[in-house]
């Protein structure tokens, strides 16, 4: 069976990073912007697409109408709690197995579930939410319960989201631990990500193992690509990989 195949694998690895990619967070109830549905429902709602509303330029343009946004399409969804497949991967690490978990994702989920070594490549809500000229930081939730835009309270000027937006440079220093962490590994587990997503792409590059295991529901284009793939959800597909983990060292302790 391919979840005691992926064990075995995990259980002779000695480095092993996930890339956590988009599939895992609309699994728990997060409305993708990158979904075609939601993308057309947004742009309808508002007269520009999420591209558009997500950008700096807009932030510095129209204020009013990002924080409009900002706050009914991504800080009123920070109600989700990370599910199942996020508990796992904090199973994986807390087991020694997983190393590393590198997201592009804004909500936290895998801190949240208990992760420790975790790289949120464009940050989160939570986070560095900062005046851009005092630089005071302010909690999600100043920003998200704010009747109009939320502003420094000292400087009296717009509060930047810890988030990084469309247009903004990405954190070098961020990016290159995650790329020393993928560099590392001898295991590379994509769960709920595509061979050919960006950040897939984007890392790869990088690895210099020998396992690429690829967990998403259906099939894409380049999932042949990976060494081993796993046509089903990440909150199906990872507890019932960390049960036959749990079997296969129970009988090595036997």
């Amino acid at each position: 069976m391919i979840y005691r195949q992926i064990a075995e694998i995990l259980q002779k690895s000695s480095y092993v990073v996930c890339l956590s990619g988009r599939e895992m967070i609309v699994e728990d109830g997060i409305s993708s912007m990158r979904n075609m549905e939601t993308a057309y429902s947004i742009e309808t709602k508002y007269d520009y697409s999420p591209e558009e509303l997500f950008s700096a330029q807009f932030f510095s343009t129209r204020v009013e109408k990002f924080y409009e946004f900002y706050q009914n399409e991504v800080l009123n969804q920070a109600k989700e709690d990370p599910g199942i497949s996020f508990q796992a991967l904090a199973e994986l690490e807390r087991m020694g197995v997983l190393k590393a978990t590198i997201s592009r994702q804004l909500f936290d989920f895998p801190k949240r579930a208990g992760c420790q070594n975790v790289y949120d490549l464009h940050g989160n809500i939570y986070e560095k939410n900062h005046c851009p000229r005092c630089g005071r930081e302010y909690p999600m939730e100043y920003l998200r319960d704010a009747k109009k835009v939320p502003l420094c309270e000292k400087c009296r000027i717009p509060i930047h989201p810890g988030v990084t937006l469309v247009g903004e440079m990405i954190n070098i220093g961020r990016m290159t631990k995650a790329a020393e962490e993928v560099s590392k590994a001898d295991t590379l587990l994509l769960a709920g990500a595509y061979m050919k997503s960006e950040m897939a792409q984007q890392f790869l590059k990088y690895y210099k193992g020998h396992s690429v295991i690829l967990i998403h529901s259906g099939s894409a284009r380049g999932d042949q690509d990976a060494d081993y793939f796993i046509s089903e959800q990440a909150k199906v597909a990872l507890p019932a990989i960390i049960e036959e983990l749990k079997l296969l060292r129970a009988g090595q302790d036997t």
